[in-house]
């Protein structure tokens, strides 16, 4: 009786905190379809309503910014810096794991020291960086300073950890160079946990507003928060239909994304922390 009412009240909870994540997102996509006055009525409405076509007409002739152009230059720098970053993360995180080294784990504390530094301390250095290397306004200004992602090298480290040793000897013993059993072993071994470490990458490059909106001056190569920051800040009077429209269509490829690879991301979680 008592593992019963225990259950029960178990799945009340998680019942009620499903409840509490998704209505926010369920109420954005709603009021995308509604007028200001819904919104902002005494009772908002809670279903669809009927101003979907005049949001979607109002945010394509707003005039301060391309909805459809900044998600594609967040498509383009969060999938370079993915790339990127996740190639150079999981290459070190095998190197800490699996390579025997003079200073190794001093290494791997200053590494892991990074992430005790606040991003806005390094804010003004890296804009300076930025200036001097003639890349200020342009994608390569957001891409390269996310490349060295610390919380990636210690997730891979984690995982390449409990990855099987006979494997790479067996590969050493056929005569495979230390790249060729990188990839085409490990790599391929490692799917789960480079999927999570690839959706982490990329929502936090999706959603980063401070340092794109510090480097980038055209409205041409404006990301989907900029723009969206934009888009609420030059209307006196704020349409929210239009921009909880835009939001929607901002968050429908992280929604695609994680529902297309939401197995391998628990799952190379699971084994990052596995050790």
């Amino acid at each position: 009786m008592k593992k019963k009412l225990s259950a029960s009240l178990l799945h009340i909870v998680v019942i009620i905190g499903f409840v509490i994540s998704v209505f926010p997102v369920y109420w954005m996509f709603i009021a995308g379809t509604q007028s200001n006055q819904q919104i902002l009525g005494v009772s908002p409405d809670l279903w669809i309503g009927h101003s979907l076509q005049a949001n979607f007409h109002a945010l394509m002739t707003n005039g301060s910014v391309d909805i459809f152009r900044a998600i594609l230059n967040s498509i383009v720098i969060a999938g370079g810096t993915t790339i990127v970053a996740v190639t150079f993360s999981s290459m070190a995180g095998y190197g800490f794991a699996r390579y025997q080294f003079r200073g190794r784990n001093t290494i791997f504390a200053v590494v892991l020291g990074a992430l005790m530094i606040p991003a806005q301390v390094t804010l003004i250095p890296l804009f300076i960086l930025m200036t001097h290397l003639h890349l200020i306004d342009t994608w390569w200004a957001i891409i390269l300073p996310a490349v060295p992602s610390v919380f990636g090298v210690f997730l891979m480290r984690q995982a390449f950890l409990s990855f099987p040793e006979e494997l790479i000897d067996a590969a050493r013993i056929d005569g495979l160079s230390e790249l060729s059993i990188y990839f085409r072993i490990v790599v391929p071994l490692s799917r789960s946990t480079l999927s999570a470490l690839s959706i982490i990458v990329f929502l936090a490059s999706w959603t980063n507003l401070l340092w794109p909106l510090v480097v980038l001056n055209n409205s041409s190569s404006y990301t989907i928060p900029v723009a969206l920051s934009i888009l609420e800040s030059v209307q006196t009077l704020p349409n929210y239909g239009m921009v909880m429209l835009a939001a929607s269509i901002a968050t429908l490829p992280m929604l695609i994304l994680f529902a297309l690879l939401r197995r391998n991301f628990i799952s190379g979680i699971m084994s990052g922390y596995s050790r």
